[in-house]
């Protein structure tokens, strides 16, 4: 049976003279083992998380706390449960301020490398930018409040959501590896970049917008937009793009 460790890393900031409005910070640096078909689970807060599949056999996590406070920077909790096949990380923010004045700052950004091959179960962001690039595993399922998500170079299942804000699925080449991707956003715009020589089902739907492609053409009704074709000869891959108020690009990269 695998051990479970569990970390708890709340910053110890010792307070001297800080300036008014002076970011502060707290960096903790942390490595585990990780069985390639292992999974990875993160929830955060406020911040960027940036994830990037390798070939190594571990998962290195960087974490920056950051806040204008020592209470504040002190009150976010980094909580992490390490075992051989799976990471959870779990964020906690600071309490809310009672008054409406008072300091409200906390932030968290991400840094994870961890095996391509492995699956993201889960990773969770209210506001800020989530990236994640390079990988090959079972799968990846991801949610965004508000903000920026992109995903590049991932030749795996995808569930990525956003309700606010901007929506990518980024590939700079094509593989034949059957995969199938659910990209959707409520509130804001998606863009899929895909290679010339792709060969993929397409149902791309803007309830509220436009959609438009470098490779078909898109039929309107009412106020929606959609395409529904099949690209290229024997697709391999599923792409379902959804925005319920805003527009859909598929385009084409030609290098």
């Amino acid at each position: 049976m695998n051990k479970i460790l569990t970390f708890a890393f709340v910053g110890a900031f010792v307070t001297g003279s800080i300036s008014a409005g002076e970011v502060l910070e707290d960096v903790v640096e942390k490595t585990f083992p990780l069985d390639p078909s292992g999974t990875l689970s993160l929830r955060s807060i406020d911040g960027i998380v940036e994830i990037v599949g390798t070939d190594s056999r571990e998962v290195t996590i960087f974490a920056t706390k950051k806040a204008f406070s020592p209470e504040r920077l002190n009150a976010i909790a980094i909580r992490i449960d390490a075992r051989s096949d799976a990471i959870s990380i779990e964020t906690t923010s600071p309490p809310e301020p009672s008054h409406h004045f008072m300091d409200r700052s906390g932030t968290v950004e991400y840094s994870i490398n961890l095996p391509q091959t492995a699956r993201i179960a889960r990773v969770e962001l209210p506001n800020g930018e989530l990236v994640i690039n390079g990988m090959r595993g079972a799968s990846i399922t991801a949610s965004l409040g508000t903000g920026q998500l992109v995903t590049q170079n991932c030749f795996c299942d995808q569930i990525v959501h956003v309700k606010q804000g901007t929506l990518n699925v980024f590939f700079d080449w094509s593989e034949t590896r059957p995969i199938s991707i659910d990209a959707a956003i409520a509130d804001g715009n998606a863009l899929a970049r895909i290679p010339t020589d792709a060969s993929f089902q397409l149902h791309a739907v803007a309830k509220q917008g436009n959609v438009w492609s470098d490779f078909t053409q898109s039929r309107k009704q009412g106020d929606a937009s959609e395409i529904n074709e099949v690209i290229g000869d024997a697709p391999a891959t599923k792409l379902n793009v959804r925005a319920d108020d805003g527009n859909i690009h598929i385009s084409e990269v030609i290098w």
